[in-house]
């Protein structure tokens, strides 16, 4: 195939998922809303509509998710055809990174924002409760609209619309939680996310507004070549540091996060941690490369040095095993904020690699801890113990989950790592030993510690019942998770 037809075949499969993304949220809002007219509530019956519109949006994403991964295969076919040809007559190498086409730009780290968004979010739509039939509904056609504006976030060339669909992201993730989640507290849990991600989101606008101010331009790739005073690009940098940092997030403005995973839903749980927040990170890269990658600063290395060491320590007096997921997972997204911040070209392969990980095993973590939840009524590491024993299916997959948090060579994280820290070991060996200590030490013994409480510990309330292992459905979900973590660590290097 040439490059002209996988050009038009490329164009064609993007256009025919936004059309299907389209009518199906088009025709599931048609069906959720007008249900409650008295025409409709006579001509379809409760169950019949729910299965039905539960069916067609499954359908519609898995056929979205299917002409994705088309578009995915042949744009990496095309860009590694065109670097054949470009270095064979001698010219310049075109980087995997930014491709302008059809007015979009397309780059690999929102090719993989995406891929998060598609296959985390087909995983958290199966661990969702049955017994809440019509709001499981709801959660689906929300993915569906997450995956919309993320399609025009990622491929959006223009800054300002950039910034509008990464705050449209906001609306179904509040809904989310605050129609959604079963607590009661959730309406505080989901004002927390609003008020700090909006702070944050107030920083990056002012950026966006000073960069179209100064340089009258909203093009990408036309600001990419603007060149900022050394000073401008520190400020900016600081800014967007601390706008995007506020969604991460950094220390110490990250209680929002840890708030919201204990109030939300467990099927969004895992969309937040595996996905949402991958798009500040995404944010964040794409507006820096437009300040040079030179502006590292022991300021920004300090803060996120003492966000891994605040969610390492915290993890060590967790008795919420929820929160004590969320704060694992702060600590490895911090780790990738650093990749970012510090712009070696070994530490952004490996921040980008690390976006996966964190992804699958965030959902893996929050996955088990709903397995947990579901069969000894409880999170607390104090009420719960001696699962192998009771469930042994369970208590295995929870080692084999610690075990792949641990960064063992021949997982997805051990290679993530090893780029990051790899590129920080040439800034400073010292530095780069501390994060190692902090993370794989004392982060690692306060995360295994409670797990191996609940696992291995003695059961200090018999029940006279039997508690059920995990069923088929749950062991498919974790299997899923864990293949991807270790085997995906082969393929690595095809995207690089």
């Amino acid at each position: 195939m040439s490059l002209i037809q996988l050009y038009v075949f490329q164009y064609f499969f993007l256009k025919l998922n936004l059309i299907i993304l389209f009518l199906s949220s088009f025709i599931s809002i048609i069906i959720f809303y007008f249900n409650k007219l008295y025409f409709f509530q006579n001509f379809l019956k409760f169950k019949s509509f729910s299965k039905f519109l539960k069916l067609v949006l499954l359908l519609s994403l898995l056929v979205s998710f299917f002409f994705f991964l088309i578009y995915s295969y042949m744009y990496f076919i095309y860009i590694s055809q065109l670097n054949y040809i470009l270095l064979h007559n001698m010219y310049f190498y075109v980087p995997n990174f930014d491709i302008y086409f059809f007015n979009i730009s397309i780059d690999i780290f929102g090719l993989i924002i995406l891929f998060l968004a598609y296959f985390i979010g087909v995983i958290s739509l199966l661990a969702l409760d049955t017994r809440l039939y019509f709001k499981n509904i709801k959660y689906i056609y929300f993915i569906h609209v997450f995956i919309l504006i993320v399609f025009f976030f990622v491929f959006s060339n223009n800054i300002l619309l950039l910034f509008f669909f990464y705050e449209l992201l906001l609306l179904p993730s509040f809904l989310i939680v605050y129609q959604i989640s079963p607590s009661r507290r959730a309406i505080q849990a989901s004002l927390y996310f609003i008020i700090w991600t909006q702070i944050g989101s107030f920083l990056v606008l002012c950026v966006i507004s000073y960069i179209i101010s100064v340089t009258g331009s909203f093009d990408y790739f036309f600001l990419k070549n603007y060149n900022f005073s050394d000073w401008e690009a520190y400020f900016l940098y600081l800014f967007l540091f601390l706008g995007f940092g506020f969604k991460v997030p950094i220390w110490p403005f990250h209680y929002w996060l840890t708030k919201t995973h204990v109030e939300a839903p467990t099927g969004f749980s895992m969309y937040l941690s595996g996905f949402l927040v991958k798009t500040a990170l995404y944010g964040f890269y794409k507006l820096t490369n437009l300040l040079g990658n030179d502006l590292n600063s022991i300021f920004f290395t300090t803060i996120i040095i003492l966000g891994i060491l605040d969610a390492s320590m915290k993890m060590w007096g967790q008795t919420d095993i929820k929160k004590l997921v969320a704060y694992c997972t702060i600590q490895e997204m911090n780790i990738i904020y650093l990749a970012f911040c510090w712009g070696d070209t070994y530490s952004i392969i490996g921040g980008i690699i690390f976006c996966i990980t964190h992804g699958f095993l965030s959902g893996l973590m929050f996955y088990l801890v709903d397995c947990i939840q579901r069969r000894y009524s409880s999170r607390s590491v104090i009420e719960i113990s001696g699962i192998l024993t009771k469930t042994p299916s369970l208590g295995i997959a929870i080692i084999l989950m610690c075990i792949l948090y641990s960064g063992l060579p021949g997982t997805l994280k051990f290679t993530s790592e090893f780029y990051i820290f790899s590129g920080f070991f040439e800034y400073s060996p010292f530095l780069c030993f501390i994060v190692l200590f902090i993370s794989n030490v004392i982060g690692l013994i306060g995360f295994s510690k409670s797990w191996f409480n609940i696992i291995f510990g003695m059961n200090s309330k018999p029940n006279s019942y039997k508690i059920m292992d995990l069923t088929n459905k749950e062991i498919y979900i974790i299997f899923i998770c864990m293949f991807i973590l270790v085997f995906s660590c082969f393929f690595v290097n095809i995207l690089f």
